[in-house]
């Protein structure tokens, strides 16, 4: 139980509007799950040092500690449960430095990435990460569960956007390696250990993130493909077309293709052609004629080699932003089948055929009542995919043999960009090596002894 001794601890260190219980707690929105506030108290710091006091009170009190970024997370990584304390960052939200010659930026962790995103536009640049819950995801969060994107394939996921971070321990030491230089040789890279370690190492209070150049003028197609291979294909030609710059490639396979165009899209959309395989591509050129005839030659050279079946190229921001509401609004899969789960996976390129062709197979044998659905980032293999009935449930073990089989075999991962959290500990737990788990356990019990950080996840 959190004491009354405790919660007037906690409210020394940051007065009392920074601890919430009660009807405070139950006006702030919980998230992504309806469990993430059930500790019923959360503590808001403003400042590192007062996380450092928090944690060091936490420590000698053997009290659990549950971080709290944008609460956008989808594997359960931000679960709360009574007796523990939530701690947000939500006050913490100070973009301390931009430096457009350096290309870099000093933030604190609670800053949402649209919040960058904006600061750095105004200088001519770029996060290099983009992600569509980009209004309400925090660059800590983002950091914790190491989240990848639709420009991945280009700038790499948080991990590479990371020159530097400051981070509390469980005993409210502060680690601080604020380097803002890409080389730096100093030991052991220990930041890369709170980086996908989702709060459960310590918490990730400021960073320094490497930017990146801005892409001004755009061309953005929906593109219908014959097969996943074509559309392996066709990126992989794209990317070495000289004469255009691709920046986004996301793929989405028919079944969700034609769910989301029939449900968000207009007329013109829901009746494009069918297709085994669909891509949003996005190119830049040095003003907006040229990027448009770039990449209009492009696809017409596509459709020659037989890799392309039919493209729209959008004419009008209001086009661009049609195309795009299909791939982002992927709620429209929830809406339509409510009773079902979710899976974060990366494939191989060379294996995406032949995992959907299984995939679907698998699906089909489940019976009428139930279908999936497979959408993602093709640059880099990572697919978000669902299984769902309409009324009924799956069955959840079935379901996961069918999305996992032969993946590890063919190279690829089971969990790709949203972390492990309570969700993926099973699988962490048959699917990795064994000595890589035994050392992750080593390190989990030599930074926080007393388990007190974000207990639980990943590997408890």
């Amino acid at each position: 139980m959190i004491t009354e001794d405790i919660l007037a601890g906690l409210r020394s260190i940051v007065g009392a509007s920074g601890l919430k219980t009660a009807d405070a707690l139950s006006l702030i929105n919980p998230g992504a799950d309806e469990h993430n506030l059930d500790a019923g108290v959360m503590v808001v710091p403003q400042n590192t040092g007062q996380v450092a006091a928090i944690l060091h009170l936490c420590n000698e009190q053997g009290i659990a500690v549950v971080p709290h970024g944008g609460r956008t997370g989808l594997a359960g990584g931000a679960v709360s449960t009574p007796g523990e304390i939530i701690l947000s960052l939500a006050a913490m939200t100070r973009i301390e430095s931009l430096s457009a010659t350096a290309g870099t930026a000093i933030v604190e962790s609670g800053v949402t990435l649209q919040a960058l995103q904006e600061a750095a536009a105004a200088v001519n640049l770029s996060t290099g990460i983009d992600i569509a819950s980009r209004g309400s995801a925090t660059i800590g969060g983002m950091i914790s569960t190491n989240a990848g994107g639709m420009e991945a394939f280009r700038h790499g996921v948080m991990r590479h956007r990371v020159l530097g971070l400051e981070v509390v321990l469980p005993d409210g030491s502060i680690m601080s390696e604020m380097a803002q230089v890409s080389k730096s040789n100093e030991g052991y890279d220990l930041k890369q250990l709170f980086i996908g370690a989702e709060g459960t190492l310590g918490i990730v209070t400021r960073a320094v993130i490497r930017l990146a150049p801005s892409d001004e003028f755009t061309a953005t197609a929906l593109v219908a493909c014959p097969s996943a291979t074509s559309a392996v294909a066709l990126f992989q030609t794209l990317q070495r077309n000289r004469g255009l710059n691709l920046l986004r490639a996301e793929f989405m396979a028919r079944t969700y293709f034609a769910l989301a165009a029939r449900d968000l899209g207009p007329a013109s959309l829901a009746a494009f052609t069918q297709a085994p395989a669909y891509l949003i591509l996005e190119t830049d050129a040095t003003d907006q004629l040229l990027a448009q005839s770039a990449l209009e030659e492009a696809l017409a050279n596509g459709i020659e080699e037989g890799l392309v079946a039919d493209a729209i190229l959008a004419q009008s921001e209001k086009g661009r932003s049609e195309i795009w509401n299909i791939r982002e609004d992927s709620n429209v899969v929830t809406r339509a089948y409510p009773h079902g789960y979710w899976f974060d996976i990366s494939v191989p390129l060379q294996e995406l055929e032949t995992w959907l062709k299984q995939f679907e197979q698998g699906i089909a044998a489940l019976g009428p009542d139930i279908s999936g659905f497979a959408f993602g980032h093709l640059g880099d293999g990572n697919l978000h995919v669902g299984v769902a009935g309409e009324s009924v449930n799956p069955d959840k073990d079935a379901v996961k043999a069918i999305i996992y089989a032969n993946l590890k075999q063919m190279g690829g991962s089971f969990s790709a960009e949203h972390g492990i959290g309570l969700e993926k500990k099973p699988e962490l737990k048959t699917l990795i090596d064994p000595v890589k788990l035994a050392l992750m356990q080593s390190i989990k019990k030599t930074i926080d002894p007393k388990g007190i950080m974000n207990p639980g996840k990943i590997i408890g």
